[in-house]
């Protein structure tokens, strides 16, 4: 970045970044005691499955479903007061801009928030029912920056980014909580995105407990900060989605990066699938909804990442839970259908009554629930006699899955496929570590 550009943002030099202290993020929590109170962390159902202690630092009960506020009421309150009256721009996805909202309109400070189009409407709607003024500009959060930073200094308005130091002193009061509470802890898994949060939870943990682990985990969709890592030095890639939506960036903080370079013991990338799977555990036997960037510490463990961290006390930091119905119900199906419970085929049978409920007996005989199914009779190549069966099943794992997969090919040798992650070797999670 050149000051000659005229979105230089002083605060974010990659020339002159901002280093935060221990002290400061001390001085934080003082200062945000009377508005956040210290978030559990509870012990895992999963212990003895996974040989790992694991514990749940849980952020997604806050106010506004993430860690973020921590970093907002902090930032909100080191602005002198007359900036305070004038009003904060800031630009976002959703969970920054829901924490400064909420604490904006605690302190009666006038909130505006740039938006790109891409935001999810039920985050858009939360900052509005905070009383903020919402703005939807540019196709991704790098083109709403560019625009929140360009309106603030046309308006006289605060911008709050982020990767400025304040914010980053805010986020690492987790940490504090965190060796309160598990004093024996060995290591911490944390989310990482633009790298905000593992850069201020590794601040704290290598001031406090040196021989204490910090790992970071990446949706293997977006490894932006593995790839900055490797660079030496933060970089861009195109954006892409993914289901953890709250940590898929196309760019790192650069106070984050140059603040955790040196303190991270590893940083690990997780396929998508695993990402489910955490979600599908932390509901089905932890009763709690997390998002997928909160998920994935979770996902590291569930597919045998870390064989390291086998009987040590591993704190997972489940940093978010807003996330909205409609993806919950893809990332609970797509978590069943890693680990084998939701199963997908097709079968060519002759287009008879009687072919048709002799496959239905099979998957009866079986013990397997249709979940779905799909008659193709037009686009079935060389085939005028017989339909081709498209059908999704519920098994009740992996072992059963195979029993039916076995059944359905002797019994249609030669006229049935399986279309489902479990039995397909291109679908297996590989994963990568990245040591300092």
């Amino acid at each position: 970045m050149s000051r000659r550009n005229e979105d230089f943002d002083e605060l974010c030099d990659p020339e002159n970044p901002q280093i935060i202290k221990y002290e400061d993020i001390l001085e934080a929590a003082k200062r945000i005691k009377n508005f956040i109170a210290p978030t559990p962390c509870l012990p895992s159902h999963y212990q003895r499955e996974s040989g790992i202690n694991i514990y749940y630092k849980l952020e997604t009960i806050q106010r506004t479903g993430s860690f973020k506020e921590r970093g907002a009421i902090n930032a909100l309150q080191l602005l002198p007061r007359d900036n305070q009256k004038i009003g904060v721009v800031v630009a976002s996805l959703g969970n920054h801009a829901m924490g400064i909202c909420y604490y904006g309109q605690k302190l009666e400070i006038p909130i505006t928030v740039i938006m790109p189009t891409c935001v999810a409407v039920i985050k858009l709607q939360l900052c509005q029912n905070l009383g903020a003024k919402v703005i939807v500009q540019g196709n991704n959060l790098v083109d709403a920056q560019k625009y929140a930073r360009a309106y603030a200094k046309d308006k006289g308005l605060s911008y709050i980014k982020r990767d400025y130091p304040n914010i980053l002193c805010g986020y690492g009061t987790v940490a504090i909580e965190i060796l309160e509470q598990i004093p024996c802890v060995d290591a911490v898994l944390v989310p990482v995105g633009s790298g905000g949060l593992v850069a201020s939870v590794a601040t704290v943990i290598k001031h406090l407990k040196p021989e204490c682990l910090v790992y970071g985990v990446q949706s293997e969709r977006l490894p932006t900060f593995f790839k900055s890592l490797e660079a030496g030095e933060p970089v861009t890639l195109p954006y892409e989605p993914s289901i953890a939506e709250g940590i898929a960036m196309p760019y790192v903080g650069v106070n984050a990066f140059y603040n955790v370079k040196d303190k991270l013991d590893k940083l690990l990338l997780v396929k998508e699938d695993w990402i489910a799977r955490a979600i599908l555990h932390l509901v089905e036997n932890e009763r709690f909804v997390v998002e997928g960037a909160g998920a994935c510490p979770l996902a590291v463990i569930i597919g045998n990442l870390v064989p390291e961290l086998k009987t040590k006390n591993v704190v997972c930091i489940c940093s978010g839970g807003n996330i909205d119905a409609v993806l919950l119900g893809r990332s609970l199906d797509r978590g069943l259908a890693a680990e084998g419970r939701l199963i997908k085929f097709k079968v060519l049978i002759k287009d008879f009554a009687s072919a048709y409920e002799e496959l239905m007996k099979l998957l009866a005989a079986v013990g397997c629930n249709v979940i779905r199914q799909f008659q193709d009779r037009i686009w079935v190549e060389n085939e005028i006699y017989r339909v081709e069966i498209k059908v999704v099943c519920e098994t009740r794992g992996l072992k059963h899955s195979l029993e039916l997969k076995r059944l359905i090919e002797r019994a249609y040798p030669e006229a049935c496929s399986f279309e489902t992650e479990p039995f397909n070797d291109d679908k297996t999670c590989p994963c990568y570590a990245k040591c300092k």
